[in-house]
């Protein structure tokens, strides 16, 4: 039996001690993030999985992984269909799935800090009509499993400076307030990692490729902020940057103060915040104002700064795309490269600019029939050599200060 059977083993026999017939488990973490932390990674630890998106349901005696059109290939040799039942989504739906499998009576977890209150509210209607019931848990299950689980990343915060964003952390915040004002709400909660990394003009590397730091934050009115954080992240740099007006707190206190906002107006972006953060709120005695995130259109609209920077390092990664394109050009047609080794050099082309931060995601480096599926990821196991007389496909991208890349390019060999 493989590693990821025993782990499925093991949630089921924890499950039972919960008095709980099945779990959802999501690819997701408390930002409701699509690239989350590796201690966020319970889909991938669970059933060996490794795309960027899908979920699993773990029943006594059946279980299921759902994923898109992108997937169907990777998660079949990810996951083993011994011990999942592979569900194509949107054509299935994980309640659909469950009012299908789940026995009547049947109580079916799930954790309020991973779902949205619409996703809760979907799967749990289902259930329902099925004589289910969906129950929300205190601490996930697959982490009272996952002996090894690492800890959330101790990466510092870096500050964003001003020439470079364009605008100020006080000025972004008093646009929040002046929105916040105009809704006749009293406070934002802001969970989106990166509307905190706009909003506050901060940076972090908690999450692979991605420049977030692992934090909350709750704007009011007037523009004073409330930023959740661990506070080991937080360097006198960044202190210093955010100023009197941001008001620094324990990540760890976050849920606590969710409750302190009664009879206010508090928005919570319904598609952006989970249903625990909703709970919180309505408990301590505030009205949530269910409305979209308004820093999402804010940082759409660029400004001159952001603009300039844009075009910038895209003239800078393009340099390095052009060196990289002649190289292969040059270099494929003898042998001896493979599909990593490709990416490799590309990603030291960009190196030697002096200024990459970090890929924008893995690079697809993919060869031949590897080229036809959809978000490819190459592994050492499926690492492919590059012939001649086939087309290879690289999308890749660059992470720098001042701008984000993301380009594709098919070379035929």
């Amino acid at each position: 039996m493989s590693i990821h059977h025993d782990r499925l083993a093991a949630l089921r026999a924890h499950l039972a001690t919960l008095d709980l017939d099945g779990f959802v488990v999501p690819l997701t973490d408390e930002h409701l993030s699509e690239y989350i932390g590796g201690y966020a990674q319970r889909l991938a630890w669970l059933t060996g999985f490794q795309g960027s998106a899908g979920s699993a349901v773990v029943l006594a005696t059946r279980a299921a992984v759902f994923t898109d059109a992108r997937y169907t290939l990777q998660v079949r040799e990810q996951v083993s269909g011994d011990d999942y039942d592979y569900v194509g989504v949107p054509q299935e739906s994980i309640g659909g799935w469950l009012a299908a499998h789940a026995p009547a009576g049947a109580r079916i977890g799930y954790d309020p800090w991973l779902h949205t209150r619409a996703q809760v509210a979907e799967i749990g209607a289902a259930l329902a009509a099925a004589g289910a019931t969906l129950v929300p848990v205190e601490t996930n299950p697959v982490d009272a499993v996952w002996t090894d689980r690492p800890a959330p990343s101790p990466a510092p915060m870096i500050v964003q400076e001003n020439d470079v964003a364009g605008a100020s952390s006080a000025a972004k915040r008093a646009q929040v307030g002046d929105w916040l004002t105009a809704q006749g709400a009293d406070a934002l909660v802001v969970t989106a990692l990166d509307s905190i990394a706009w909003l506050l003009n901060v940076r972090g590397g908690d999450v692979d490729h991605t420049p977030v730091a692992l934090s909350y934050a709750i704007v009011r009115a007037d523009g004073e902020t409330d930023l959740y954080v661990a506070p080991g992240k937080v360097t006198d740099a960044v202190r210093q940057h955010l100023g009197n007006a941001v008001r620094l707190q324990d990540r760890a206190a976050f849920a606590g103060a969710l409750e302190g906002f009664a009879g206010q107006r508090v928005v919570a972006d319904p598609g952006g915040a989970v249903a625990a953060i909703a709970r919180g709120l309505e408990a301590g005695g505030a009205t949530v104002v269910a409305v979209r995130d308004p820093v999402v259109l804010m940082k759409a609209i660029k400004n001159e700064a952001e603009v300039s920077g844009h075009r910038a390092a895209s003239l800078r990664d393009g340099a390095a795309l052009s060196r990289f394109l002649r190289w292969i050009e040059e270099t494929a047609p003898a042998g001896g490269l493979t599909e990593l080794s490709a990416a490799a050099k590309l990603q030291a082309f960009r190196e030697a600019t002096g200024v990459l931060r970090d890929l924008s995601f893995p690079a697809i480096s993919a060869t031949g029939a590897h080229g036809a599926i959809p978000h490819y990821h190459v592994t050492a196991e499926s690492d492919a050599p590059i012939r001649p007389g086939e087309l290879y496909l690289i999308d890749s991208s660059g992470q720098y200060a001042d701008g984000t890349t993301d380009v594709t390019r098919v070379v035929p060999v």
